[in-house]
């Protein structure tokens, strides 16, 4: 019971992590884009055209946090830190690349009907609203 306790612990700080500092930043045509990322769209010749990218980013920050939890509740229970680390680098690799590999094809074979400039639009209208309830914040700041 601990070590799921373990595992859901690490799974959530990482992902809230990931989701912080990789999904919320995401765009779609940044030149800083995650090695993750880049990695599955090279290997895999995706394109980011056929799917919503947040939600790519999404799947890819919780397969990520999976990985890392997993191997560190494995890793756990081995006796000594230089040994934890060891086999942690050992199980680490594999696993990311296994999982890696399950959303790459994934994506491979997903065909959506999906509208880029629809995304688009509906990106820039939830940023002009944004926009709107910030001006709205100054104006009511000033009142007071």
């Amino acid at each position: 019971m601990e070590d799921i306790i373990y595992f859901f612990g690490i799974f959530v700080v990482l992902y809230i992590l990931f989701y912080l500092f990789v999904v919320r930043k995401a765009r779609r045509n940044s030149k800083k884009v995650p090695v993750e990322v880049q990695y599955l769209l090279i290997r895999y010749n995706l394109d980011t055209k056929n799917f919503r990218y947040k939600q790519f980013m999404n799947t890819v920050a919780l397969v990520a946090s999976f990985d890392i939890s997993l191997v560190a509740t494995i890793v756990f229970h081995i006796d000594g830190f230089i040994w934890q680390l060891l086999f942690g680098f050992i199980f680490l690799v594999p696993v990311i690349l296994l999982s890696f590999m399950l959303v790459g094809k994934y994506y491979q074979n997903r065909k959506e009907d999906f509208d880029l400039e629809k995304e688009e639009q509906l990106a820039e209208e939830q940023e002009r609203k944004r926009e709107e309830r910030k001006q709205k914040k100054k104006k009511r700041g000033g009142k007071k």
